[in-house]
């Protein structure tokens, strides 16, 4: 370890020691109890895989990861995308610190490391905004992928049908989804659904009546076999009772939906989950409310997710009243 710590401060790495460093940053995610989520594991993971081959070796220091921001500023990267990579980079330098304070190696060795790592855990994101992404679904185009579920007479389009119902209704993540099981909907008879969402945190989502007739509906066909609540479809019509849908398997079949909708701008399942922040938002939910159903930390990100575009903010106006009194 202690070796593998001095690697990561000196400039003398080989390719087999960056894919030794990477096997080790990936051990050291699964071991921080501070990342509970699967996506942000990966996430970081990603980042640090990009961070490392570029650093190519070099001192690990915060005049070389202020270089590393610059460099993917030049690449365009959007703000949000450098300071998530600066906050996975900003991780390692912390673990670092941890790991060479646990190990053996000499002290002005292990203080020369914790200096540069609270240096590099010192750097502050950077600032600017990028047009935002994703889009407001419109009711019209919902409609359309329900009634293109619904001319697949196959168990897949009763499936379908339910998860778009849920998705609309509920904010759910497309991890979320996903990780479902039956047990989460009969526990509560079918009204509402307790959500382990990111960071570990516990949230309540209620189940609203239209959606609970597609959830149903797709029971009678799934059967009430504990496991996953959707599961994968063999060609013939067999349910796989026994697995779950993946985040690809999800991806996929809202691309197929989209499709048969004639749906040509891109959707994604986070589209779903700002629709339906900016549906409640669009009946006067407050923003307090609309954070918890969504499981946001803060309602700073909650306001990131209104995509309702200039007419909402034209019919804010017009609701003010300016009286004129001519001469």
């Amino acid at each position: 370890m202690s070796e593998l710590i001095h690697r990561q401060q000196s400039g003398t790495r080989t390719p087999d020691q960056i894919a030794k460093t990477l096997d080790q940053i990936q051990r050291e995610l699964e071991r921080d109890p501070r990342l509970q989520s699967h996506h942000s594991r990966r996430a970081y993971l990603t980042d640090l895989k990009s961070f490392e081959t570029w650093r190519h070796g070099r001192l690990l220091t915060k005049l070389l990861v202020e270089e590393y921001a610059s460099y993917l500023q030049k690449l365009r990267h959007s703000p949000n995308s450098i300071n998530r990579a600066l906050a996975a980079v900003r991780w390692w330098a912390r673990r670092l610190a941890d790991l060479a304070f646990d190990s053996h190696m000499p002290r002005e060795q292990r203080d020369e490391i914790v200096t540069h790592a609270a240096r590099v855990a010192s750097i502050q994101d950077v600032t600017g905004e990028r047009q935002p992404k994703g889009r407001h679904i419109p009711v019209e185009e919902f409609l359309s992928l329900l009634q293109a579920c619904q001319a697949d007479g196959s168990p897949a389009g009763s499936r379908d049908a339910a998860i778009m119902a849920l998705a609309w209704s509920s904010g759910l993540r497309r991890s979320e989804i996903a990780g479902l099981r039956l047990d989460d909907w009969q526990r509560t008879k079918g009204q509402q659904l307790e959500i382990k969402g990111k960071g570990n945190k516990i949230r309540q989502v209620h189940i609203h009546s239209g959606a609970g007739a597609w959830l149903r509906a797709w029971l009678r066909v799934r059967g009430l076999e504990t496991g996953p609540l959707f599961c994968p479809i063999y060609k013939g019509g067999k349910v796989q009772r026994r697995r779950g849908l993946s985040d690809e398997a999800l991806a996929q079949m809202l691309a197929k939906r989209c499709k048969q909708a004639n749906i040509e701008q891109p959707l994604t399942w986070h589209d779903f989950r700002r629709t339906f922040a900016g549906n409640l938002l669009d009946s006067g939910v407050d923003l307090v409310t609309v954070q918890k159903l969504l499981g946001h930390s803060s309602p700073t990100t909650t306001s990131l997710y209104d995509r309702r575009g200039e007419e909402v903010k034209q019919r804010a106006v017009r609701n003010i009243n300016i009286p004129f009194l001519p001469r």
